[in-house]
């Protein structure tokens, strides 16, 4: 078992204190966004914080535009500039690039959505660096995705008369009527004031409301609601789509003394029987009337998690008036005895909340990722019957074997990182310097009936490679009793994939150091090729699809080769594509704790070895020798992108590539991939400092049946891959007086 000594590392807004916890002492590093305890364990924030100080600036005159849609729109006078290869590649096929901008600046970290009463809008968003920083990015399309309007998502408004115009972690969504919901962190720059806003749109997703926080009339009386938005003549609902918002005490200081909300997600789905719509007041929160004409037909739930100086809760409000009121935040988070870093077992370090809504009876379902554990860390589940009145749970799932994977700085064995910009200790893959995470996500079953109870749920985690050579795979659990039992792993990527011996071990290192217990010559072999930031939707007709980012196709590149060659370690697993995978449950049965052989009904999409997972009396410690997970995948799977693409060119030296890709399932069994694309990127090595002058990442999207996956026969995904080994940056898109 591990015995090895481990603290948290939760990564919140710099706090210039030592804390005192009930497993010991805690010590923040002011200006490092790093709160650490006695273990060297973390919990991460959001990239768009985490890079908020990103001012991008190039002197590009024109880069590759790979990927735009011909809409009868204005084109740039750019008749004289040549394509390269690379963009030659990237121009066929049937991707469509859902930004259409010219900015030259990077797109990433990605959702998607298809209005349920019109399959032909889509609604897509994601982190935004098109004005020079980053913010939130919307596009819509009401033509089947061949073309799309794209926005910067409305700044909320603030008392102080400021806007907050730093963005991320979006969320796309429609309700089940069609109005659209737009969902983000906003945060300043120069101080900690932060928080979540929700936006709508009735028509489609191409105008939005503008949110605002509410205004005190009346600040020296805390019982009253009395209150208004902006000036006179302000139109707007006092606090309409304020869901949280975190003032900073020390204005205008950035010095991490206020809580951060942080990676939101939204559903939204019938209220359950006996349960009526609730609104609020703008300024106590305390319930109210609801006004009919504003009531949606589908309550709207965010969840969040909370980073304060000692914890890392996930939250949860709900509105049912399409966004305009929201429920006081409260933790849901709750205790149980395999939290057992927890004082009194309290689950309180916590991150990637998705909450999910079974659209036929209303059952809310929600898994978060904790970080409450020895070593390994573990994905957790509650669930609602009542709406969010009350909460049961949480609900053990599985570990994610995450303690693992490579890191940057020279202690988690990639020194390589940290000239690029790295924050030490990030995980990182072999090969690159993006920084990944086991976050994941979860969608409860679309049918009613004997399917009521049915959620599905996948994430990746490195349990088939080691610190040396990571072998990230997405795997799958499901739960066929409303969430208190589940059943997995099942692996959805069906390309080779084999377990070490030892998934913690080190490589020897060269005399004179001294042998370590977890040395073993064979750590740095090749066991696979990753899969990481996986995503899921399932059709009215039982078809799951899951999409990821995938390297399996890359076998060749060579060793000392890419953009960053003292970072190209191990041969091939460095281009990466998107891809997706397929499986039909058509059958269910109920599996309790208590159930001894999992019925053929309730067999489908599982993997031959997956298995009922026992709800743990303590906390969890798997071995490192446990073999849970290699096996057989029942999923189908196709590649989905047209062509590969080198992430080392997505964002500022390859540090960043967002932190989730996505998909969605609309009415008409067509599936709808998102994600975050390279192929536009471009080498910066021949610059005064690598300024990253090319270094960009598009989003894109692709559609196909849900029912049997895309088509790839024919698929020239992997022509040309080792002209992505190296881009040149094109220097006659450079302004010649820049210096470059």
């Amino acid at each position: 078992m591990h015995r090895a000594t481990r603290s948290w590392r939760v990564l919140v807004p710099a706090v210039a204190a030592f804390l005192i916890l009930g497993i010991g002492t805690a010590t923040a590093d002011v200006g490092s966004g790093t709160l650490r305890t006695n273990a060297g364990k973390a919990v991460d924030t959001s990239g768009s914080f985490d890079f908020r100080d990103a001012q991008l600036g190039h002197s590009l005159t024109a880069c590759p535009q790979a990927g735009l849609q011909p809409n009868g729109q204005p084109k740039p006078l750019d008749n004289n500039r040549s394509m390269d290869k690379v963009e030659q590649l990237s121009q066929g096929g049937d991707d469509r690039r859902a930004n259409p901008e010219y900015s030259c600046f990077p797109q990433n970290e990605v959702s998607i959505d298809v209005n349920p009463t019109d399959p032909s809008n889509i609604m897509t968003s994601q982190n935004d660096y098109r004005l020079g920083f980053g913010s939130s990015g919307i596009n819509s399309s009401t033509n089947n995705g061949n073309s799309f309007y794209s926005l910067i998502a409305p700044f909320p408004s603030l008392p102080s008369g400021d806007n907050l115009d730093g963005g991320g972690d979006p969320v796309s969504l429609f309700d089940r009527a069609g109005i659209a919901y737009y969902t983000d962190i906003n945060f300043n720059r120069t101080d900690d004031t932060n928080g979540i806003w929700v936006r709508r749109s009735t028509n489609g997703g191409f105008t939005w409301t503008r949110p605002c926080v509410a205004i005190d009339n009346t600040p020296t009386n805390p019982t009253d609601d009395s209150a208004r938005c902006g000036g006179a003549g302000d139109p707007r609902q006092p606090g309409d789509g304020t869901v949280i918002f975190n003032q900073d005490p020390t204005a205008g200081v950035l010095n991490g003394d206020a809580p951060f909300a942080d990676k939101e997600y939204t559903a939204a789905g019938p209220r359950p029987a006996g349960v009526g719509p609730v609104c609020f007041g703008p300024n106590t929160r305390t319930p109210t009337m609801c006004n009919p004409d504003v009531v949606g037909v589908d309550r709207l739930y965010v969840t969040f998690t909370l980073f304060t100086a000692t914890s890392a809760e996930i939250q949860f409000s709900f509105s049912d008036d399409q966004g305009r009121s929201w429920s006081r935040p409260r933790t849901i988070s709750g205790s149980a005895p395999f939290c057992s870093f927890g004082a009194g077992n309290a689950c309180d370090f916590n991150q990637f909340s998705v909450p999910t809504v079974n659209p036929v009876t209303g059952l809310l379902g929600i898994t978060f990722q904790n970080f409450n554990t020895n070593e390994e860390n573990q994905y957790l589940f509650v669930r609602s019957r009542d709406g969010g009145t009350t909460f049961e749970g949480p609900f053990f799932i599985t570990p994610t074997f995450d303690a693992n994977y490579p890191r940057s700085g020279a202690s988690g064995g990639r020194p390589d990182c940290s000239p690029r910009g790295q924050q030490g200790g990030r995980a990182v893959l072999t090969n690159t310097c993006f920084r990944v995470n086991s976050g994941g996500a979860v969608v409860a079953d679309r049918r009613g009936g004997e399917f009521a109870d049915d959620f599905y749920m996948v994430f990746s985690d490195n349990r088939n490679g080691t610190r040396v050579s990571s072998n990230v795979d997405v795997f799958m659990f499901t739960s066929k009793d409303g969430g208190s039992t589940w059943i997995g792993p099942t692996r959805v990527n069906n390309d080779a994939s084999r377990t070490p011996v030892n998934r913690d071990c080190t490589s020897p290192r060269p005399a004179p150091a001294l042998p370590r217990a977890s040395d073993d010559p064979r750590c740095g072999d090749t066991f696979g090729n990753d899969q990481w930031f996986p995503w899921l939707d399932i059709s009215e007709k039982g078809d799951l699809v899951v999409v990821f980012q995938d390297r399996r196709l890359d076998t060749e590149s060579p060793i000392g080769v890419g953009e960053w060659p003292t970072s190209k370690t191990r041969q091939g697993n460095y281009i990466s594509w998107f891809w997706g995978a397929q499986c039909s449950i058509t059958s269910t049965a109920t599996v309790t704790s208590t159930t001894t052989t999992i019925p053929r009904a309730a067999s489908q999409c599982l993997a031959p070895n997956a298995a009922i997972v026992p709800q743990p009396t303590t906390g969890i410690d798997p071995d490192a020798g446990d073999l849970v997970g290699a096996g057989t995948s029942p999923f189908g799977n196709f590649v989905i992108s047209d062509t590969g693409y080198n992430l080392d060119y997505s964002f500022r030296a390859g540090i960043f590539m967002g932190d989730y890709e996505n998909v969605a399932i609309g009415p008409d069994n067509q599936a709808w991939a998102m994600w975050t694309d390279a192929r536009n990127g471009r080498s910066s090595r021949n610059q005064p400092g690598r300024n990253p002058a090319c270094e960009q990442s598009d989003v894109f999207v692709d559609s196909f049946s849900a029912a049997s996956g895309k088509n790839t026969s024919g698929n020239r995904a992997e022509q040309g891959e080792e002209l992505l080994y190296v881009t040149p940056c094109p220097t006659g898109n450079q302004d010649k007086g820049s210096g470059n």
